[in-house]
C-alpha cells in the first residue's frame, strides 16, 4: 500500500479530483455477460450479506479483475454520496486515475486489502473506507474481487474479513459449477461414445435400478431408453438365471450368450458383465455385443478354406469326370455324402464345392464325429443356452449359418445325434439344449464317410436319417431326373435317386 501511495502522490495532485473512466453501453453490457457466471454468483452472495447488515451504512460491490464496477448493493444515502463522486457501474476504480484504492490494489497483489481515510492518495476519499479480496477460479485465475465501502464513521473492524468470507463463497461456488460443467461435458462425451459403440450398454446401482441405458441396448432389448431410466431392471427385463447368479455373487462376466425376455419374446445377447465396488455396495455395468457380428468373427477365423477345384489334378479321366459332377453339385443347396477311402481328399473337395457354390462367402465349419465327446455331443452339435452353471453355446449350424457345415466320418454319428440332424435338415431352425427358442439357419450339410453305409443301415436297428443313405446305381432317363441327383465317380455313368443329397464316390489312392 506504501508504494502505491508513492507512486500515486508523484504523478497526481491530492487535491485535484476528477471523476473516474466508465464503460458504457455496449461496452459494458459485452462485459457483463462475460463475466455472467460471477455476477449471478455474486448477486445472491452479496444480497444474502446485506439482509444481515440492514442496519450499517455500507455497500457491498463487484468488480471484474480490471477494477471496472459490475455491480452494488446496500445503503441508498451511502450510494447517493459515492455516485456524487462518478462512481457508478462500469466506472474503473484505476490506480493511475484516483489514486490508491482497495479494488486496484487487491485485483494487483492478490490478496485481501483494506485503504481507509489518509491512506487515500485523493482527499475527496479521505472520509471513506474501503476493503477488498479478489476471487479466484478452480484453476487459480482471478475473476474479480468484492469489495465493501462505507464512510469512515461507519467502518467496522470485521469488514475485511467479511469480504473475504464471501469472496471465497463466491469461489467455491464458482469452482463448483466449474466441475460440475466440466463433469457434465465429459458426461456428455462418454455418453456420445456411448451412443456411437456398437455395442448395448446398461449401467444400475446396487438397489439394481437402471441408471443409464443406451440407444443401442434399448432397441436391442426393446425397451424405451428414457422412460426406462430409473426404473428396477428386474421390472423391465426377465434376466437370464446366469447373470442373476453373476450378480448375486458380485462375479464379472466376459462374452457369455445369455437370453433376455423383453416384451414376451426372447433375446440373444453375448454378455459382458463388470462389477463396480464402491465400499459395500456394488453397482454393474454390462456391454450387450452384437451376437451376429461375434457369429460371422467366429465363422470367418474358423471356417475359411481356400481349396478350389482348379487345384485339384485333372490328368486322369476319373478326376476329371470327379471334378465335373463337383462343380455340378455346387449349383444345389441339398446336403451331399461324399464316399471314399481315408486319405483320397473328402475335406478338400467338400472344400472346392463349398467355394465353387453361391455360399463362398460364407462360413465353412467342419466337424469330425468320431471325436465328439460322447456326454457333451449333443451340446457340440446343437448348442445350449446359458444356465446358472455354465455360459451359453453357439451350435455348429449357427456358427456355420449362410456357408457350409461339413460332417466328416458320418458313420461314427449317435443314432441321437442323427434325428436332430435330420430335424435340422427338414425344418432348416435349430432349438438348443436347455432352450425352447427356434433359430432359423441356413446351412447346407456335406457329409464324408469311409464306411460301407448300406453294410452298416443293415446291421443297425436303427437306421440313420435317409438323407445320407447312399443307393443303388442306375443309368436314369436325364429328362425325367429329379432336382436332386446322386452321382458316382469309381468309374461309373450319372446315376439318379429319389432322395434329396448328392453321393459322390471318389476314386481310391
Amino acid at each position: 500500500m506504501y508504494a502505491s501511495w508513492l507512486r500515486c502522490r508523484s504523478l497526481m495532485q491530492p487535491d485535484v479530483w476528477q471523476a473516474p473512466h466508465r464503460a458504457q453501453g455496449a461496452t459494458f453490457e459485452s462485459i457483463c455477460r462475460r463475466k455472467n457466471d460471477l455476477l449471478t454468483l455474486g448477486q445472491a452472495a452479496l444480497e444474502d450479506a446485506c439482509e444481515y447488515m440492514e442496519p450499517r451504512r455500507c455497500l457491498l460491490m463487484i468488480f471484474d479483475e480490471s477494477g471496472c464496477m459490475l455491480w452494488r448493493c446496500g445503503d441508498a444515502p451511502t450510494w447517493e454520496l459515492l455516485q456524487q463522486l462518478g462512481f457508478a457501474p462500469g466506472a474503473y476504480w484505476a490506480e493511475g486515475q484516483i489514486g490508491t484504492n482497495a479494488p486496484a490494489l487487491a485485483a494487483a497483489e492478490g490478496h485481501p486489502v483494506r485503504v481507509s481515510g489518509e491512506e487515500h492518495v485523493r482527499r475527496a476519499l479521505h472520509g471513506w473506507s474501503f476493503c477488498a479480496t479478489p476471487v479466484y477460479d478452480n484453476s487459480g485465475r482471478q475473476r474479480g474481487s468484492i469489495a465493501l465501502g462505507c464512510l469512515l464513521a461507519d467502518c467496522a473492524a470485521g469488514d475485511l474479513s467479511l469480504t473475504l468470507a464471501i469472496a471465497r463463497e463466491i469461489g467455491n461456488s464458482l469452482n463448483a459449477d466449474g466441475l460440475l460443467a466440466e463433469s457434465n461435458r465429459h458426461l456428455n462425451q462418454l455418453y456420445g461414445l456411448l451412443d456411437g459403440v456398437d455395442d448395448g450398454v446398461m449401467a444400475w446401482d446396487h438397489r439394481g435400478y437402471l441408471q443409464y441405458i443406451n440407444q443401442r441396448a434399448a432397441g436391442l432389448l426393446k425397451l424405451d431408453e428414457q422412460q426406462s431410466q430409473g426404473k428396477p431392471l428386474a421390472q423391465l427385463l426377465t434376466l437370464p438365471a446366469l447373470l442373476k447368479r453373476a450378480i448375486a455373487d458380485r462375479q464379472p462376466l466376459q462374452h457369455v450368450e445369455v437370453t433376455f425376455e423383453s416384451q414376451r419374446q426372447f433375446i440373444a445377447a453375448l454378455l459382458t458383465l463388470k462389477p463396480i465396488f464402491d465400499g459395500d455396495r456394488c453397482s454393474f455395468i454390462a456391454l450387450l455385443h452384437p451376437l451376429e457380428r461375434l457369429r460371422q468373427y467366429v465363422s470367418s477365423q474358423l471356417g475359411r478354406v481356400s481349396h478350389s477345384f482348379e487345384q485339384m489334378p485333372s490328368a486322369s479321366l476319373e478326376m476329371r469326370r470327379l471334378i465335373r459332377y463337383g462343380q455340378q453339385a455346387a449349383k444345389g443347396q441339398h446336403p451331399i455324402l461324399l464316399r471314399g477311402e481315408e486319405g483320397v481328399g473328402k475335406e478338400l473337395l467338400s472344400q472346392a464345392i463349398h467355394n465353387a457354390g453361391e455360399r463362398a462367402a460364407g462360413p465353412y465349419i467342419a466337424l469330425n464325429c468320431q471325436l465328439l465327446p460322447q456326454a457333451q455331443g449333443l451340446r457340440e452339435l446343437l448348442g445350449s443356452d446359458a444356465s446358472e452353471e455354465e455360459a451359453g453355446q453357439l451350435s455348429k449350424f449357427e456358427l456355420a449359418n449362410g456357408g457350409t457345415l461339413y460332417l466328416e466320418q458320418i458313420e461314427y454319428l449317435p443314432a441321437e445325434m442323427q434325428s436332430a440332424l435330420l430335424q435340422v435338415l427338414k425344418t432348416g431352425v435349430v432349438i438348443r439344449l436347455n432352450s425352447s427358442r427356434v433359430i432359423p439357419v441356413d446351412v447346407r450339410v456335406i457329409a464324408g464317410s469311409a464306411a460301407d453305409l448300406p453294410l452298416l443301415v443293415q446291421q443297425k436297428p436303427l437306421p440313420p436319417p435317409a438323407v445320407l443313405q447312399p443307393a443303388g446305381v442306375r443309368d436314369p432317363d436325364p429328362a425325367a431326373a429329379p432336382a436332386a441327383e446322386r452321382y458316382s465317380a469309381a468309374g461309373q455313368t450319372p446315376s439318379a435317386h429319389a432322395g434329396a443329397a448328392f453321393s459322390v464316390s471318389l476314386p481310391g489312392g
